[in-house]
């Protein structure tokens, strides 16, 4: 594709904002530093009460082409959407507010685009996780198929991805009823319509922790149930609409379903269990292959079940 036919796609950078006072200014000129020229910035503050607004409020008279906006529903996805309904972009970046895009990210990914694959999703891409000490890690991608990629996590993610309009508009966007896990449903929603994408290697999106506030470090037990949950749904819509694929790959599926049950169990092992009993007690046997479990425990397992071979686990480790 020539250059002139690249700056012809529009691309939406959509920033929710919500108590970031601290990190929109810096966000916010990653964005417009974008060497790619056809852009807009859309920033939807989401019911700050820090001094957020009136900081978009200031980075509007340096940058009078800002759109921002106001989102009264909470929770990223809400604003995600308004942002949505306001863009013009054929292709989205979606930005948290307190991470970065290094300037060439958005025209690095609109150069990977052609005539004949501009029709996926999304391309998935890695990015940096720069942690409190500012020590940056580079993610991985599992480029084995897509809806294996998802479950396990190495899919890419919100702000390293760039999203297709209309795959984003023909699932109706953002589920705003989710707690956790919205990033895995958005991309497990496109993947029904269509399950191919892009893999980009080029980690051009720093994603940056955060001393508090994130979903993350909030109730890590609840986070992981439903991180469980979405991935039954996965491995139920799987087994009707793709039940040659996932016949071939079950022992993938339920081996890293075994291995989310094992991280409950580190935080309440009487919920894990009850979820075993309900999902894989009678219809699972561990594979010899995955990562997570060694012999002993598997022989463990074998002999005493779940909930023995947990109890061991606490006792003496691995």
């Amino acid at each position: 594709m020539s250059t002139s036919n690249q700056n012809k796609i529009q691309v939406s950078i959509i920033i929710p904002a919500h108590n970031v006072e601290n990190y929109i200014e810096e966000c916010v000129n990653s964005a417009f530093a974008q060497t790619y020229p056809k852009i807009e910035v859309i920033c939807i503050d989401n019911n700050s009460s820090d001094n957020t607004w009136q900081k978009l409020d200031k980075i509007k008279q340096q940058y009078p082409q800002l759109i921002v906006d106001k989102e009264m529903n909470p929770g990223a996805p809400a604003a995600r959407n308004k942002g949505l309904q306001l863009s013009k972009g054929e292709w989205l970046q979606f930005l948290d507010a307190d991470d970065l895009l290094m300037p060439e990210k958005v025209a690095h990914q609109v150069a990977l685009l052609n005539e004949t694959n501009r029709d996926i999703p999304f391309i998935a891409a890695t990015c940096l996780k720069r942690d409190l000490g500012g020590n940056e890690q580079k993610t991985t991608l599992n480029k084995e198929h897509p809806f294996k990629s998802l479950f396990v996590t190495q899919l890419g993610n919100t702000c390293a991805n760039l999203w297709n309009r209309n795959f984003i508009e023909r699932i109706n966007g953002w589920d705003e009823s989710l707690k956790s896990s919205q990033e895995a449903d958005l991309m497990f929603r496109l993947l029904q319509v269509k399950d191919e994408v892009m893999y980009d290697d080029k980690a051009l999106t720093i994603v940056r922790e955060r001393p508090e506030g994130q979903i993350s470090q909030q109730n890590p037990s609840e986070k992981w149930i439903r991180y469980f949950e979405k991935r039954i749904e996965m491995t139920k819509w799987l087994t009707i609409n793709k039940s040659v694929f996932y016949s071939q790959e079950r022992h993938f599926f339920e081996d890293n379903l075994f291995g989310i049950l094992k991280v409950i169990a580190n935080e309440n092992l009487y919920i894990a269990n009850k979820i075993y009993k309900k999902h894989l007690k009678g219809k699972y046997r561990p594979s010899l292959l995955q990562e997570h479990s060694t012999k002993p425990y598997l022989l463990i397992y074998k002999t005493f079940g779940f909930w023995g071979a947990e109890l061991a686990r606490r006792c003496f480790g691995k």
